[in-house]
């Protein structure tokens, strides 16, 4: 009886520590330092070796390089609402009178950057956003709505400037970044390949004498990427991105489109000499 009774106290007095146990670790009166605190694995799943580390850092180091280059440019325009193609530019489906923005790559010091003709058509206002922050008005040098690109010029010096590539050298399945401000979401840099170059017929200049000879790549451009860069790894810019394939609700669903940087690099040069370009036609009228 009295073995039954030690026991029975025994038990009590263990199932008593373990009840204040929980009730005080329940109201949270016991609680480990901070230095004891671990939280997740302590070592990687994976290491890296120094390839994979180095093609990293390839991306690293062009986004870094390249960003500054490209600006964002806000605009007040007036515009047609062309919507209804799977293949249209971004920044065109908006209201008739609406605020919008898009993107520009600086190819000079003293404020020359090329963007799309899209971008600024029949704007009444252009500013560009720097950066580093700073804003400025621009001035629409020219415009050329057959290959869809423009020239605007900012009053700055000393900008950092694209380095401008040479895409007649592009392949196919060749890694590219596309850098710009998607969705007003300043300098965005996203990543793919290049799927297929000298992409054509799609419809998207509306004129018989329209330039299509497009890069077609992966990397997700959406509204807003606009005249922003596409780049390889070597930081070098070899297209201008412009245009999307994209679903009812305009968006990005895996096919993006850029202008030759070669092509982007002679339209440019004739608007900043003679604010337009010259074409001869041979035909019957």
């Amino acid at each position: 009886m009295k073995a039954k009774g030690i026991i029975g106290a025994a038990a009590l007095l263990i199932i008593g520590v373990l009840f204040g146990a929980v009730l005080v670790s329940g109201f949270g009166l016991v609680r480990p330092s901070l230095a004891d605190v671990n939280l997740g694995a302590e070592e990687p799943p994976v290491n890296l070796d120094a390839d994979a580390s180095s093609f990293s850092q390839s991306f690293i180091e062009v986004a870094e390089t390249v960003t500054p280059t490209i600006v964002q440019i806000s605009v007040v325009s007036e515009r047609e609402n062309p919507h209804g193609d799977w293949f249209f530019f971004p920044f065109k489906d908006m209201p008739q009178e609406q605020r919008g923005s898009g993107s520009g790559i600086i190819i000079s010091e003293d404020g020359y950057i090329i963007t799309n003709n899209h971008v600024v058509e029949n704007a009444n206002k252009v500013s560009v956003g720097l950066y580093d922050k700073r804003r400025f008005d621009a001035t629409v040098i020219g415009t050329d709505p057959l290959t869809d690109l423009a020239v605007v010029k900012i009053d700055a010096e000393d900008l950092p400037v694209a380095y401008l590539g040479d895409s007649d050298n592009l392949k196919v399945g060749q890694w590219v970044m596309a850098i710009g401000n998607p969705l007003s979401l300043s300098s965005t840099v996203t990543a793919g390949i290049v799927s297929a170059i000298g992409r054509g017929q799609l419809g998207l200049i509306r004129d018989s004498y329209g330039v299509e000879n497009f890069i077609q790549t992966d990397a997700a451009i959406n509204p807003g990427n606009s005249g922003g860069a596409l780049v390889d790894l070597s930081g070098s810019v070899i297209g201008v991105n412009s245009a999307i394939a994209a679903g009812g609700g305009g968006t990005y669903i895996g096919y993006g489109f850029a202008i030759p940087i070669n092509l982007a690099k002679a339209v440019a040069k004739d608007l900043i000499a003679h604010g337009k370009v010259s074409r001869g036609y041979i035909g019957v009228n």
